[in-house]
């Protein structure tokens, strides 16, 4: 009954905007109406000189008279002609450019029911009185575009040497990529990652590994959307990144290939092809990664009696290496039924397989740090992976942008399999062995996860400057999960079962609604939103009662923003997000990093909710653009690592991993970002945030946090000559303190030397990734009973040769899903 009553109360907000009437159909152009659109406009674009030729696929762009402000625009053809459709009555002009050429405004013009039909002929440009190679550079796009809701930054420019869409993220600021390829949003891991505006077909570690499948030359940009509107799922407090893929029209056959390898033992391979023809657009990917690196470390401990005296010492060095590879292949179709009709089917399979190998030294020392002991652990891990995501789906457009609909069925599955095996290798004290390896242990998982997702999208006009977004979705997860372990205590071949082995079923279900209502004003824009969910969850472990769990949510957001000028903006917004505990937190199985150390989740946890208000003030102009953004954030029942120094699995003291809900959490700071361009000299961006965390564990609770720490960034590139340019990144986030422990201080760096051999289609580059060899991790913590060091370098340092191709230009794919990267809330 429930999931009825939430259903009918989103259906009636799509009942709501179909039956509501336009208002005030005869406003100015370019407001959000119902009267009739089938205006057009058409003509030529030529040169102004005595030949006359065509302008080869000019920029063609129509704005209102009334504002000055953009109403559509198209690139025309190849021989300069162009067509526009769908203008509404009223006067407008139109704004036209072409590389090598200086734009002009033409007269303007007006659409009546009369006379539905603009002909403005053949509009002159005058060359520019410049080199061709100055005015590539100065009509590019930005590097970084300041829209109300989000930072759109231009992949090329952020990381022109970038072999893979993580090297691309590790570039763009407020984003953090760390050496495990774990992506972070100022500081917070628990942020959404969507690919053209759909979230990941996979999550969790090996999404780090998909982002590698994805070669670089075919993305276009990366959105940061801090604060997300109530129309886009709200799981990832920190917010959301969107990678945008290359999406440019154009006919005919396209490609592409990039490839690059690095020192050690690294391999990166992509490829694109597309065609486009009349109705069909056809566009597909495959990409290669394969990397081998070594991982050193330390995890040293100390362990204290019940007076806080040393008790004994545990040093243990760790040389261990991973390899991990997979293959990466996209496929998109998309057919143009009529005018307004696209129907479109996404695939993605990715495979991938890991290992992970380590030897571990073992140094045990009494209380006076006497050698008491010696021994090596040996773990192997052996992981591989295969999803398949498909996504079929359909957009009705009526007029871009602002009155469309569009339906998504997608459905999901991934089935993941891993081996871990440990064995205990006696030593001698002068380090020969003393005997054969014992307490051989494997730990085996196999888990197949699937999901479906069903989405009705609706986008229109209501009155003057003003439109509706509603729409409902279903999102249900099912997973299966084995949990396999043997044991050989004595080392002799017989593997016997243990009592650890399981079995677990997971189930979630997730029924939402939601409307947003946009408004312009004047130079305001107001945006307001409501999201309703009603989720459910049954966690069934065998041999124990079912864990089930539901829940009702509402997700208000609001954005105000006001525009001093087209160059300068001050906003406030809020949203509330949600953060689900994913199955690893939920799943008690012992996991063992090594005999010591073991991750065991927790069924019973609750999701944490978040409110967020972000302040912005933004300024653009000809020379870049600089950003501040301070935030405020809430967090209630807030999920936080909670170690056990003193637990015992298995008959055996070990330090215990999991996860408990704290009672809230407020963390408030500030993003400063700006951008500096002048010309081929330089194109610089930097950026700093300073970030303050509380955590109250409540009264129930010992564990609670107060620190403060701050990050900074700096991208800069130069062009030495026409065809070679040079860029150099920094990285630097300072310790901080955690419930129980502290992080050290980070920091990365990066070099590239990039030659362009056939413009922008062919390019070899060179860059050297951790020169200074300052990417470590970490951590100390502990309690009264034990503190323990732990340390690692993983193996990032490396130099990295890259070779992109381009023929043609991808086609256009048609994203017919809602929650693709939009332009600018407030039309």
């Amino acid at each position: 009954m429930k999931r009825i009553l939430f259903a009918l109360f989103a259906l009636a907000l799509n009942l709501a905007a179909v039956s509501l009437p336009a208002q005030n159909p005869a406003g100015p152009p370019g407001a959000m109406q119902q009267a009739p659109a089938g205006g057009e406009v058409r003509g030529s674009i030529v040169s102004a000189d005595s030949s006359s030729v065509a302008v080869a696929r000019p920029a063609v762009a129509v704005r209102s008279k009334a504002d000055g402000k953009l109403v559509t625009g198209v690139y025309g053809a190849e021989d300069g002609t162009f067509r526009i459709q769908g203008l509404r009555p009223g006067t407008y002009y139109i704004r036209v450019s072409g590389i090598g050429f200086t734009p002009l405004n033409t007269p303007e013009f007006t659409i009546t029911p009369a006379a539905p039909t603009a002909d403005v002929g053949s509009i002159k440009l005058a060359r520019a009185s410049v080199t061709l190679q100055s005015v590539q550079v100065t009509g590019e796009k930005p590097t970084v575009t300041i829209e109300p809701d989000r930072n759109t930054y231009r992949a090329k420019d952020v990381a022109p040497a970038a072999a893979n869409a993580s090297d691309v993220l590790q570039n763009t600021p407020s984003v953090e990529v760390d050496a495990e390829g774990k992506v972070s949003l100022r500081g917070n891991e628990n942020v959404a990652i969507q690919i053209n505006g759909r979230p990941t077909p996979i999550k969790g570690s090996q999404l780090s590994a998909y982002l590698k499948q994805i070669p670089a030359n075919i993305v276009e940009r990366v959105e940061v959307v801090p604060n997300p509107s109530a129309k886009y799922d709200p799981e990832g407090m920190a917010g959301i990144i969107n990678i945008v893929l290359k999406a440019n029209t154009d006919l005919g056959y396209s490609g592409g290939l990039n490839s690059g390898f690095a020192s050690p033992s690294r391999l990166n391979v992509g490829t694109n092809v597309g065609y486009q023809q009349g109705k069909v657009t056809l566009f597909g990917t495959y990409g290669f990664n394969s990397d081998d690196r070594g991982i050193v470390g330390i995890n040293d401990r100390l362990r204290f009696d019940e007076t806080g005296d040393p008790l004994d010492y545990t040093n243990q060095n760790i040389d261990g290496a991973t390899k991990s590879g997979g293959h990466n292949l996209t496929g998109n179709i998309d057919f143009k039924v009529t005018d307004k009709d696209v129907v479109s089917n996404a695939l993605t399979l990715n495979k991938r397989h890991s290992n992970d190998a380590s030897l571990a030294g073992y140094y045990e020392y009494d209380a006076n740090k006497v050698f008491t002991d010696r021994y090596l652990m040996d773990k192997n891990t052996k992981s591989k992976g295969l999803v398949v995501d498909n996504s079929l789906s359909w957009k009705h457009t009526i007029t871009p942008r602002t009155h469309e609909l569009s339906t998504e069925l997608r459905f999901s599955r991934s089935h993941d399999e891993d081996a871990t095996l440990l064995w205990r290798e006696p030593q001698n004290a002068d380090g020969t062995s003393a005997g054969p390896s014992i307490q051989g242990e494997l730990d085996a998982n196999d888990g197949v996860t699937k999901q479906f997702t069903g989405q009705l999208d609706y986008t229109r006009p209501l009155w003057n400057r003003a439109k509706l977004e509603s729409g409902l979705k279903e999102t249900d997860r099912w997973l299966d999960k084995g949990f396999l372990v043997l044991k050989d205590d004595l080392g002799d071949g017989n593997w016997v079962p243990s009592n650890l082995s399981n079995t677990f079923k997971f189930d979630e279900g997730v029924h939402a609604g939601y409307g947003v209502l946009s408004q312009t004003v004047g130079k305001w824009n107001l945006q307001g939103g409501l999201r309703a969910e009603w989720s459910s969850r049954n966690f069934d472990l065998a041999g124990e009662a079912a864990v089930p769990y539901n829940y009702h949510s509402l997700f208000p957001s609001g954005v105000i923003l006001y525009n001093f000028s087209e160059q300068t903006n001050a906003k406030i917004s809020y949203s509330r997000r949600i953060r689900r505990p994913g199955t690893q937190e939920l799943n008690p199985f012992p996991q063992f990093f090594d005999q010591q150390n073991v991750f065991i989740g927790n069924p019973l946890l609750n999701p944490e909710y978040t409110d967020a208000i972000e302040l912005g003030l933004s300024k653009t102009g000809q020379l870049g653009s600089i950003q501040l953004s301070p935030f405020y954030r809430h967090t209630t029942d807030i999920i936080r690592v909670d170690i056990n120094t003193a637990d015992t699995v298995d008959n055996r003291e070990v330090t215990s991993v999991s996860f408990q809900n704290l009672d809230k959490a407020d963390s408030w700071g500030t993003d400063l970002n700006g951008n500096l361009r002048l010309g081929p000299k330089l194109n610089a961006f930097g950026g700093f945030n300073l970030f303050k965390m509380v955590t109250d564990g409540g009264s129930q609770s010992a564990l609670s946090s107060n620190a403060v720490t701050w990050s900074t960034r700096f991208n800069a590139t130069t062009q030495l000559t026409p065809t070679v340019i040079l860029q150099g990144n920094y990285f630097y986030r300072a310790p901080v303190k955690i419930e129980k422990g502290r992080f050290s201080a980070m920091q990365m760096a990066a070099i590239t030397v990039r030659k362009k051999i056939d413009g922008d289609n062919m390019s070899v580059a060179v860059r050297f990734q951790d020169p200074f060899n300052t990417m470590k991790f970490r951590i100390q913590a502990g309690d009264d009973n034990l503190q323990q060091i732990t340390a690692r370098r993983f193996g990032v340092r490396a130099t990295y040769f890259t070779f992109q191709w381009n023929y043609g230009q991808a086609p256009k794919v048609r994203l017919p899903q809602q929650e693709q990267a939009p332009p600018p809330v407030f039309q």
